[in-house]
């Protein structure tokens, strides 16, 4: 039959009754008639039963929606071929065209080369012999360069050509035959294939035959050259052949082939991954997208597509690619219009499953049906319309309302009502949907609106979007504000400018005048809690129960004093009557407790664990993590560390800023006012320079500019240096010496800037009500409130603190501004009294 074994199930074969095994496969597909597998698998035994009329009509059903295998395909044509009266070579060569479109397997070209060759073979004449070598030629391009394939088509083409040159042994055309087959075998040997050691073993026994000495130079040095690139081909194949690492070996083999540069070998890697991943969209995505932008063939594009698209139906980026593709190469317009009622048949009815796809088909044909109508001149964009109006209705149907999470498919269909179809009607409709389903509160979904409406519609509507836009915005409504503003400045008259500035200004006041949102109190622990917390694990280590904070957060873990001595409530009076809250701070350790022997580390790698820390501190008895809510894999960065005795103690406070995973490990006290900070300097220090611009690979040693006695490099939390450093001289003269020689100091070719170290002064800490009552006062003049919606400042301050009332400029048709007066700012300030730690972090915990 042929020169390929492929168990066909051929005539010849003995017959068997497969009757159990076909009502099998045909039950299994009542369950899923559209099954490629179980389709090709009942072909084949319908042919080994001998059931041919029903595998003809089944052939041609499963034909039109899924590609047959090449067994089936060489099954079908070598029946075809045995029908009466015999079909034409035509006929034959246009099953062979369907075969290879839907698979291009090297085993339906060797077939297909072998019954070229026949052909000639019956008619015995040069010009039929053409025949046979455009077929091998087509067959080359196809596979010939593929490392798996190519080297069987190149042995068949070989074999005919030897064949068909021995008819010129005694012929005056002898040598230009001999030269002929000569140059076939160097293409040959050019392409690493997996029958390259026997294709230059033919040529040497040619060359040798028919005293081809002339040749055998070049021919050697090709196959030298080629055998290189096989062998670093073949380390690929090892791994493709493995069932396990298949496609890891495919993707590096491709990416190989992809860094030669030469088109020819790209396609064939291309060939190759589709070939073994045929129902994988992204390989076929890959091969389409090259043939357009890098081959920039619209016809080869389209063909590669429309394969794909046998194999990978259910793609929705195929079926757009495939439509764009059709465009490019201006295929007809039926042609298109046929693909895109199969994209819907196919993707929208049966494989839609995300939302995403069905917005990204319409959106494609609707576009492509606007370029189609421009270029024919027409101004009837209802097919345009009818197609973004149907892709809304069927996608809400099928996914509610997540049919169009963020409303980009619906400001797209509005713009094109807006704009081609000038009906702000359907416009406005849609744009009242947008807002009414969740986007009502976005300040840009409304300011998007408006725009639109300035441009196609009229100005009324547009001051009714931002009238309403007023009272349902809460992201950004200062963006509002501003605009509505300007808009009037811009489009209304000089009342209207009065009555949007009243408007504006008394929605700012009432929003920035809003009470918070309170955070329900936290009640004392009962007694029974307290227990709970006393209760020791195996390891003694307490248990800390993991409740979720109001905001949603991490519950810290408590340090030992509060674990076992809860502070009880206060008994100061404060400005709420709600309950009692639990004072949050920590006592001063006392000797000899686990206290006394506890340690803060902060500033670790989220990925840190117990290891980690007890490599880089010894004596180490116990670590409590601050953890995530609802979690034990990861934690926040921090930890009470408890030593064996004080000793160990002092020894691991020595150790701050050792680095663990390359993030220096901040160590203090258990004491929340002896933390690690800022603890250097803060005044101006003579004896110590301040250097800016340092080389981040610069080294200590490279920083001693005279007699120094310390150099310190500044440090991000992370250890990487932040470019500056401190350079502590031991007297001032020597440091004001180098500062008077900064312009000159060079350090791996950056100049350095030098400065006598003078670092800002800190707040003070211990009395953090005075920052907050500067912080209250400030806001009470009219400045930002963090966690509220900022006051528009579109009047005098010093009017905005009398009355929340709206003046303009009118002739300038401006806002002016002046400072506050004093006296509202005194009586500001004044007004705020020191309060006790207890007030204060109630104020905090409400605001």
């Amino acid at each position: 039959m042929s020169d390929v074994e492929m168990d066909s199930g051929s005539d010849g074969s003995e017959m068997e009754d497969l009757d159990e095994s076909i009502q099998k496969v045909k039950d299994q597909m009542k369950e899923d008639d559209r099954d490629v597998n179980l389709a090709n698998q009942l072909l084949v035994l319908l042919r080994k039963n001998g059931d041919f009329p029903e595998l003809e009509q089944k052939r041609k059903r499963f034909v039109e929606w899924a590609p047959l295998t090449p067994l089936n395909w060489i099954n079908w044509i070598e029946d075809f071929r045995k029908q009466e009266p015999e079909p034409s070579v035509e006929d034959v060569e246009k099953m062979f065209e369907r075969a290879i479109f839907d698979e291009n397997d090297v085993t339906i070209w060797a077939e297909r080369v072998m019954y070229s060759y026949k052909c000639a073979h019956d008619e015995r004449s040069d010009k039929d012999f053409e025949y046979c070598r455009d077929t091998c030629e087509k067959a080359l391009t196809a596979i010939g360069n593929r490392y798996d394939a190519g080297g069987h088509i190149w042995m068949l083409f070989l074999g005919y050509e030897l064949k068909h040159f021995r008819k010129y042994i005694n012929s005056s055309e002898f040598q230009q035959q001999a030269d002929q087959v000569a140059h076939l075998f160097k293409r040959a040997l050019r392409c690493p294939t997996d029958q390259l050691e026997e294709i230059y073993s033919q040529s040497e026994q040619f060359c040798s035959d028919y005293q081809q000495d002339s040749h055998v130079t070049e021919l050697k040095k090709l196959y030298d050259a080629t055998m290189r690139q096989k062998e670093q081909l073949a380390k690929f194949q090892i791994l493709i052949d493995n069932h396990e690492t298949k496609k890891m070996g495919l993707k590096q083999f491709f990416e190989h082939e992809k860094k030669s540069g030469m088109p020819a070998r790209v396609q064939m890697a291309h060939e190759r991954m589709v070939a073994e991943l045929s129902d994988d969209e992204d390989a076929w995505c890959a091969y389409g997208a090259w043939t357009e932008y890098e081959l920039k063939l619209p016809q080869i594009s389209v063909e590669i597509y429309e394969r794909a698209l046998r194999h990978c139906p259910y793609s929705y980026v195929l079926h757009q690619q495939t439509l764009l593709a059709l465009e490019r190469a201006q295929k007809p317009d039926e042609v298109i219009d046929r693909l895109w009622a199969k994209a819907k048949n196919n993707v929208i009815n049966c494989y839609l499953s995300a939302a995403e796809e069905g917005r990204g088909l319409y959106r494609t044909y609707a576009f492509l049906l606007r370029r189609r109508i421009f270029l024919a001149g027409s101004k009837d964009f209802s097919p345009m319309a009818e197609v973004f109006d149907e892709g809304a209705a069927i996608l809400k149907e099928w996914f509610t309302m997540a049919w169009d999470p963020n409303a980009e498919y619906r400001q797209m269909q509005a713009y094109f009502y807006a704009s081609l179809m000038k009906d702000m009607d359907k416009c406005r409709k849609i744009w009242n949907d947008i807002l009414a389903s969740g986007f009502g509160r976005f300040a840009g979904k409304w300011l998007e609106a408006v725009r639109i409406e300035r441009q196609f519609g009229d100005k009324e509507n547009a001051r009714r979007f931002l009238n309403k836009a007023l009272n349902s915005v809460s992201d950004n409504i200062n963006e509002i504000y501003l605009y509505y503003v300007q808009f009037e400045r811009e489009e209304g008259t000089l009342s209207e400018l009065d009555q949007v500035l009243e408007k504006v200004n008394a929605q700012a006041s009432h929003r920035a005048n809003r009470p918070q949102k309170k955070l329900p109190e936290k009640p004392y622990p009962s007694e029974k809690d307290n227990k709970d917390l006393k209760k020791r694990t195996a390891g003694g280590e307490p248990i800390v129960k993991k409740v979720k904070s109001a905001d949603g957060g991490f519950k810290a873990p408590l340090p030992p004093t509060a674990l076992k001595k809860p502070t009880p409530p206060s008994t100061q009076t404060t400005t709420s009557s709600t309950a009692p809250s639990v004072s949050f701070s920590t006592p001063k350790s006392q000797p000899g407790t686990e206290d006394a022997r506890t340690i803060f580390v902060s500033n670790l790698d989220f990925t840190t664990t117990e290891d980690d820390i007890r490599q880089a501190i010894q004596g180490v008895t116990s670590i409590r993590f601050a953890r995530k809510a609802h979690t034990d894999e990861t934690h926040r960065g921090f930890a009470y560390v408890v030593m064996e005795n004080e000793e160990k103690t002092r020894i691991a406070l020595q150790k701050d800023r050792v680095p663990v995973k390359g993030r220096p490990m901040f160590i203090s006290a258990n004491d929340p006012e002896k933390r690690v900070g800022f603890k250097f300097s803060t005044g101006l220090e003579k004896a110590k320079i301040f250097v800016r611009n340092v080389h981040f690979q610069a080294t200590d040693e490279e920083l001693l500019f005279g007699p120094v006695k310390s150099v310190r490099r500044v440090t991000h939390r992370d250890g990487k240096p932040k470019g500056v450093a401190f350079i502590d001289f031991e007297s001032e003269s020597s440091a004001q010496q180098c500062v008077a020689s900064g312009d000159k100091l060079v350090l791996r070719e950056r100049d350095l800037e030098v400065a006598i170290s003078n670092p800002p002064a800190k707040k003070d800490k211990h009395h953090p009500h005075v920052g907050f009552a500067e912080k209250v006062a400030s806001e009470e003049d009219g400045g930002p409130r963090k966690g509220h919606a900022a006051k528009l400042q579109l009047v005098p301050r010093a009017i905005a603190a009398k009355a929340p009332q709206i003046t303009a400029r009118m002739d300038a048709m401006d806002v002016s501004e002046k400072p506050a007066s004093s006296k509202a700012s005194t009586s500001s300030t004044s007004a705020s009294k020191p309060m006790s730690n207890d007030q204060f972090r109630q104020m905090f915990m409400r605001n």
